[in-house]
């Protein structure tokens, strides 16, 4: 069973997730800890390279509910994008399910996205996005990452 409370660092991870981590590493943890997920395979044929994708759902949730998805690329965990049932915050105590609104209130760097094509994220240079459901403005996905993700090579993966 996964721990859906812990805080959310941004740069460093959430829990027994770290960033940086390598794809058998999280294996190999999620094994010990006796943790199902599914996995898939992001954009196999698109621009850039494929990314490995675990989803762990809180119990009795469906994947459309995930309380967390592990971003790998190259092997390398770069990216955790914690859902609506995860009840962790960040340091600054902005949480899933809180309205955007309120967000913008207590982290006022918070700015909407304009590279992602996305009307319904912001990002913080704090290390954090939210992104919210347009239809209450509560705050359904919140991503941490590692610092390359916000340069421009990102993509060219050699970080």
């Amino acid at each position: 069973m996964i721990d859906l409370t812990t805080p959310i660092i941004p740069y460093e991870g959430t829990g027994i997730f770290k960033l940086d981590a390598s794809y058998d590493e999280v294996k190999t943890l999620l094994a010990e800890q006796n943790i199902s997920y599914a996995e898939e395979i992001w954009n196999k044929t698109g621009d850039f390279c494929p990314w490995t994708v675990l989803v762990i759902c809180k119990e009795g949730s469906s994947e459309e509910y995930s309380a967390v998805e592990l971003c790998f690329a190259k092997n390398r965990l770069f990216k955790i994008c914690l859902c609506e049932d995860f009840e962790g915050s960040l340091p600054n105590g902005i949480h899933t399910g809180m309205n955007l609104n309120d967000a913008l209130k207590i982290d006022t760097k918070l700015e909407q996205d304009e590279d992602e094509g996305w009307d319904e994220v912001f990002i913080s240079p704090d290390g954090y996005m939210v992104e919210y459901s347009n239809r209450n403005l509560n705050i359904i996905i919140i991503t941490i990452f590692i610092p390359a993700f916000e340069r421009d090579d990102f993509f060219e993966y050699n970080w």
